[in-house]
């Protein structure tokens, strides 16, 4: 995975190349992902936006407005919300990286389930997992199991 070093987030994914942000995708994925029960230690994954092909095109052309992805974390500090410094996609794995706001570093390396996708758009409210891996905060480990989620 192409991790990028920078000082400024912002700065990073402003002047970041676009081989840095790379998806492969044969059908759509996006949604939001919500963890299938409680994490432990002092960080959780509380979601993991994904956008739809488009906000994919536009973020790999250099389009800053919208993220493709947005991973969404409580930890000792808060809330926080972490948007890619780079990123592979495809269709049966996930990895990007990026800044939280205090500049920790964050990596999420995960196994994206077509057959749970598909069972889960059949069956809303379903909670099989369908995004598993780990997210790692400032080297601290943080695994999670997301589910599909269809709103309230």
């Amino acid at each position: 995975m192409l991790v990028l070093s920078g000082c400024d987030r912002r700065e990073t994914q402003e002047t970041a190349p676009a081989s840095a942000f790379r998806h492969e995708l044969s059908g759509d994925v996006s949604g939001e992902y919500r963890p299938v029960g409680e994490g432990a230690g002092p960080w959780r994954v509380e979601s993991l936006f994904v956008g739809q092909a488009s906000a994919f095109l536009t973020w790999e052309a250099g389009g800053r407005s919208a993220a493709p992805l947005i991973l969404t974390l409580t930890g000792p500090d808060g809330t926080v919300r972490v948007t890619p410094d780079a990123y592979v996609v495809t269709d049966d794995s996930l990895r990007f990286s990026g800044r939280a706001a205090n500049g920790d570093k964050v990596t999420v390396q995960a196994r994206l389930d077509q057959g749970a996708l598909a069972t889960a758009r059949r069956n809303l409210g379903d909670q099989t997992p369908v995004i598993t891996g780990a997210a790692s905060v400032a080297g601290q480990g943080v695994p999670f199991s997301l589910a599909r989620w269809g709103g309230d």
